[in-house]
């Protein structure tokens, strides 16, 4: 066992843990106005971030051995605080296949070719490659097309394809998609995965994306080739990883310097495009351009850890039912230097969430009476990778796959001041949403809209690996409005965004405002408790987007299951 440096927050509290044994008497069943709130102690959150966020776990990468410690050092708060081992082979683990790739910026390249003329592109400055999975040299010639935002919605009247052909061709692209949809379907059709698969069904050899200005403003390229030294994975099924479509043998992202020099002599110019784009209008044409793409990529194999614990239910019945919490318990390792310092330590990006996470089990494990659903406390590895541990947990979890009805996930909650509200992401799209409200008012708290929906967070974090297999889920995370008047939290919140997030800044040294994750992990402590007990399992809303994208199928294959 490893022996931490960190004192266990179990061992050193007896008053939180004395205030907790005399709340939790009435914290059970129905959860109203009077029902006193669960405990989460703000100096055990601190005690856990100061831990997870040390320059000793060098920014937790999946797979590292900084991570394991991390996920060793969950385990035990696990352990102490009452759960059962939940993962594989009655452990705490359930171990996660994974293929690393790194795409070499200064060994792939580009290369136009208009009639006798020839032009190589230069690489950071035109265009980065993403890492190919199966092919460590893979390189393909063939003529582009452009694809507007590669998106084909019918119900939306809306078909970047209508009057172009991609097989055997490479898709030019944009990243995100119209303005004028709907806020749900805008997040959907923006993911690329959504983008692969379309393209790759459709038999496109490669693709290019190039960042709309919206993109382009939200993430600077500079910042984008800052971070290029950071590998990508996915998880597999001996050696055959999941999603990296390999019939797409070129992934690049262009520069607007190399995207300039891709569209010369195309029938719409770059300015008019985006234009039409902001206007909703669907484009599609043949660009008069032959493009090499080739990508030197180094793969291997690695294996990185879910951390699973598990509170058993009281009833008969709904016990074989669970309530699935999510918090990432991975960051992005250690990279290029900034200030000198090489550690992205993630302290708000999540270890905070996880934090949080540990808390609200002891919290649960410490009721006198236990939920009427069993609850599964889960800390996922490689969300920063593509939402791996979540999708590989939610395709293949350590519990009956057809027994989870919910997920209440917690992701970087940016917290610096005391706050007046939270944003419940996903929270229009099932019951789960009036729990979260109801839950907010009885901690003082307003749920706010989402102030930033291009960046379409509900599509971003691991709540959305379980909306995919049709449950629905929730991502509950701090707001944007001050309680203290005359402070900005909106630019407190804007400028972590800017300048620390995913960079060696995220430490332990910025100003975190513990009570404010305290009360986020009560809030979210009373959202499971209430879809712990309630009759009914929480549902879809009728004719919500994400439940007859996904819901539907889900129903279908349990019924196929069951007979």
């Amino acid at each position: 066992m490893l022996t931490m440096k960190v004192a266990s927050p179990i061992h050193r509290r007896s008053a939180g843990t004395q205030a907790l044994t005399l709340l939790v008497a009435g914290w059970c069943g129905v959860l109203d106005a009077a029902t006193p709130a669960p405990v989460i102690d703000v100096d055990a959150l601190r005690a856990h971030v100061a831990f997870l966020a040390s320059d000793e776990l060098e920014g937790r990468a999946a797979g590292s051995p900084g991570f394991q410690k991390a996920a060793d050092y969950v385990a035990q708060q696990f352990a102490a605080v009452g759960l059962s081992p939940g993962g594989e082979n009655a452990t705490w683990y359930q171990q996660v296949p994974l293929m690393q790739s790194h795409a070499v910026v200064h060994e792939s390249s580009v290369r136009l070719q208009r009639g006798e003329g020839v032009l190589d592109l230069e690489p950071a400055r035109d265009f980065l490659a993403r890492a190919q999975f199966v092919e460590p040299n893979a390189i393909v010639t063939a003529p582009a097309v452009f694809t507007g935002h590669g998106i084909h919605a019918p119900r939306l009247g809306y078909d970047d394809y209508a009057h172009v052909h991609v097989k055997g061709r490479i898709a030019v692209i944009m990243t995100g998609a119209p303005p004028r949809f709907p806020h749900n379907e805008r997040a959907y059709y923006s993911s690329t995965s959504y983008k692969f698969a379309t393209l790759a069904r459709r038999g496109a050899v490669g693709v290019i994306f190039v960042d709309t200005p919206i993109d382009e403003k939200r993430r600077p390229w500079a910042r984008t080739v800052q971070q290029s030294w950071m590998p990508s994975m996915r998880w597999h099924d001996d050696g055959v990883p999941f999603e990296a479509f390999p019939e797409l043998r070129g992934k690049f992202l262009f520069s607007r310097a190399g995207a300039d020099k891709l569209f010369v002599g195309a029938p719409r110019p770059l300015e008019r495009i985006f234009q039409r784009s902001l206007k909703g209008k669907s484009q599609g044409f043949e660009l008069p351009v032959t493009v090499t793409l080739g990508t030197r990529s180094t793969i291997g194999r690695l294996s990185s850890a879910n951390v699973v614990g598990l509170l058993e239910g009281s009833d008969p019945k709904l016990k074989s039912e669970y309530i699935v919490y999510t918090a990432h318990l991975d960051h992005v390792g250690k990279g290029a230097a900034v200030g000198g310092d090489t550690i992205y330590n993630g302290a708000l990006d999540n270890a905070s969430g996880i934090a949080i996470l540990i808390e609200m089990a002891r919290a649960f494990a410490q009721l006198p009476e236990r939920p009427r659903r069993s609850m599964v406390f889960l800390a996922v590895t490689a969300e920063e990778r593509g939402l791996l541990g979540s999708d590989y947990f939610a395709r293949r979890p350590t519990v009956p796959v057809g027994g989870i009805v919910a997920n209440i996930n917690m992701d970087m909650p940016i917290a610096f001041t005391a706050l007046r509200d939270f944003i419940a992401f996903g929270a229009e799209h099932s019951t789960l949403g009036p729990m979260a409200e109801r839950a907010a008012r009885r901690e003082g708290m307003q749920l706010s809209p989402d102030p930033m929906p291009e960046e379409v967070s509900f599509v971003r974090s691991d709540q959305y690996s379980f909306v995919r297999q049709g449950i629905p889920a929730l991502d509950l995370s701090t707001g944007i409005k001050a309680r203290q008047r005359g402070v900005d939290a909106a630019k407190l919140v804007a400028d972590f965004l800017a300048n620390r997030y995913h960079m060696p800044g995220d430490d332990t040294s910025q100003p975190i405002h513990y009570e404010t994750l305290a009360t986020l992990g009560r809030v979210n402590a009373r959202i499971g408790l209430e879809a712990a007990n309630a009759d009914q399992r929480p549902r879809w809303l009728r004719g919500d987007f994400f439940g007859e994208q996904f819901g539907a199928q889900r129903e279908a294959a349990l019924a196929a299951t069951a007979q």
